[in-house]
């Protein structure tokens, strides 16, 4: 199993979404961490191109995860609900 490391601003995305929404952001959590256990899984995810580069997005059902993954380590960069992911 891979080890689990989230941005500061990621901690602070997730703590924002269960305040509104427990049920999603447990839903996120749950993602993030079979993810974790078995990447070869089959997920919805991408690799991302531009700014995000290098990183990937993880679907958990309207949420977008952006992590990076080294094959020991996720860390979870950023959290954010499909329509504002791709914006900033």
């Amino acid at each position: 199993m891979m080890e689990i490391q989230y941005s500061e601003k990621a901690v602070k995305q997730i703590n924002k979404i269960y305040k509104g929404d427990k049920k999603s952001a447990g839903m996120i959590l749950k993602t993030i961490e079979a993810y974790a256990k078995n990447p070869e899984e089959k997920f919805d995810v991408k690799v991302l191109k531009g700014k995000y580069g290098e990183f990937k997005r993880l679907r958990a059902g309207t949420y977008r995860i952006i992590f990076e993954d080294n094959g020991n380590i996720i860390l979870i960069y950023e959290i954010k609900h499909r329509q504002g992911a791709y914006n900033d």
